[in-house]
């Protein structure tokens, strides 16, 4: 039978490992928003080691819709070619935004949805 002591330490543990989980996830939100804030004011765009593809799915330009690796499940799906700097024409409106939470589009990770399809650009 598991004693009262054993119960509390347990739950104490229990605490102590969903507060740093929590820190684990805040200072990575954290990171992935700065470097978002960087991209955004033109200091470092995204290589395409930094990106997940889609699967299929492109933008109107042609390039793949990609989004950063470490971003947050509140962000969204954009132009490869955007994010990378490499847009003829850089005003986000002429490229797909594609938010999260209002599409459903399958990127490279997901290995049996996506049939080992991507839209990550081959090595030249």
């Amino acid at each position: 039978m598991i004693t009262e002591d054993r119960y509390r330490a347990a739950i104490a543990q229990k605490d102590q490992a969903e507060a740093t989980i929590g820190e684990y996830f805040r200072q990575k939100a954290a990171n992935a928003e700065k470097r978002w804030q960087s991209f955004l004011i033109g200091n470092s765009p995204f290589t395409d080691a930094d990106l997940v593809y889609s699967a299929g799915a492109r933008c109107h330009c042609g390039a793949g819709l990609a989004y950063p690796k470490d971003c947050m499940p509140n962000h969204r799906w954009d132009c490869s070619d955007f994010l990378k700097g490499k847009a003829k024409d850089t005003a986000p409106l002429r490229h797909e935004i594609l938010p999260f939470a209002f599409y459903s589009i399958i990127s490279e990770l997901q290995k049996e949805r996506a049939r080992n399809q991507t839209t990550r650009p081959q090595p030249q």
